[in-house]
């Protein structure tokens, strides 16, 4: 081989590769930043374009610890920005209990008093919000499309006059194992799903709402439009950019 031919194959490589090579130093600083040596030296959290705001709280991996089992910020989306993930953390705990990926265009706000939890195998596509200041947990492989948002608090009380007092305005999101979101749902706080849900294209589920399991949710108002279904773990089109 000589001189040029090495020299060609050196800058194919490297373009090749460029992704990879401008996720080490976002990377190598979240995990060092959060996790004990033991875990970060492993490089569990693996982060494309992160943009990272306030690193105030705590990460804790609640699960046995592999090279790339945290993905935050792959492209997912060719209707959205590929700018990866944007990370604001005032303070609380994110806890994930194993295998996550969030895809680019995705914001994560969390305040000091919040936990967020994020069950195995938690897979949101493109342009994910998910804004915290309580408590957000989702259950085992969860999976959410486009464009959806989750907020445990609406930000703005208001005043009952007849009872004297504020309206609740916060509180737990808990998502049921095997939920799957379509794109453009909006979860509000107080919300609880059991397992095996399906929700369709722009639901908004609220407080009060009652959800049940193996059927797909949708409409406005949301109402239960077919009974007896469930995904079956593995068998969707996501799964091919989801491990």
């Amino acid at each position: 081989m000589t001189t040029l031919e090495f020299i060609k194959k050196a800058f194919l490589y490297i373009k090749l590769n460029m992704p990879l090579f401008k996720m080490i130093p976002r990377s190598i600083y979240i995990n060092f930043h959060y996790l004990p040596f033991k875990q970060a030296i492993k490089f569990p959290i693996l982060v494309k374009k992160g943009h990272f705001y306030e690193m105030k709280g705590k990460v804790i991996i609640d699960a046995p610890v592999r090279f790339g089992m945290i993905k935050l910020g792959n492209f997912g989306g060719h209707m959205y920005p590929n700018n990866g993930i944007h990370w604001t953390q005032w303070g609380g705990t994110i806890i994930f209990k194993g295998s996550c990926r969030i895809n680019n265009n995705s914001f994560i706000v969390q305040g000091k008093d919040s936990t967020i939890i994020f069950g195995d195998k938690f897979c949101a596509s493109a342009s994910l919000k998910l804004i915290s200041f309580k408590h957000i947990e989702f259950g085992r492989y969860v999976r959410i499309g486009w464009n959806c948002i989750f907020t445990d608090t609406n930000f703005h009380p208001i005043y009952d006059m007849k009872k004297e007092k504020f309206k609740k305005a916060y509180g737990p999101i808990k998502i049921g194992d095997n939920n799957w979101f379509g794109m453009e749902c909006r979860i509000m706080h107080s919300v609880t799903t059991p397992e095996h849900c399906i929700f369709g294209l722009g639901s908004v589920l609220t407080r009060g709402g009652e959800y049940e399991p193996y059927c797909v949710h949708s409409g406005t108002p949301l109402r239960v439009l077919t009974r007896n279904v469930m995904r079956v773990e593995g068998q969707d089109r996501i799964e091919s950019y989801a491990d």
